[in-house]
């Protein structure tokens, strides 16, 4: 009998789901938005340095930076619109949620194990 109590341990020892894949790069995402969004609080003159720079490199290197840093780019394009604070403030919203959703570790279904 408590080789059956010792195999039914084991089994649930086996079942434990491991900590999703991809948590670290969400955490990293979420810092570098969490970077951006106090830039954009507190001193908003690096964004715009950091634009500027980003246009004045040449066109090789350029495309490489937009296609490296588009989320951030296209919030920190949204937020210098002549749009209302409160529509510019929920569209960098929107590009936050949805690039960290993008980002967000999946668990494997089922039937995929």
């Amino acid at each position: 009998m408590s080789q059956v109590a010792v195999e039914r341990a084991e089994r649930k020892r086996a079942a434990v789901p491991m900590r999703a894949p991809g948590s670290a790069f969400l955490a990293s995402m979420a810092g570098l938005w969490g970077s951006f969004v106090t830039l954009l609080a507190v001193s908003p003159e690096t964004l715009d340095s950091a634009y500027d720079w980003l246009r004045e490199l040449s066109l090789v290197p350029e495309i490489l930076m937009w296609i490296l840093t588009l989320p951030w780019t296209v919030a920190y394009l949204a937020y210098e619109t002549s749009w209302q604070h409160w529509v510019r403030v929920l569209l960098v919203a929107l590009v936050v949620t949805v690039h960290l959703s993008a980002c967000a570790p999946r668990t494997p279904r089922r039937d995929e194990l």
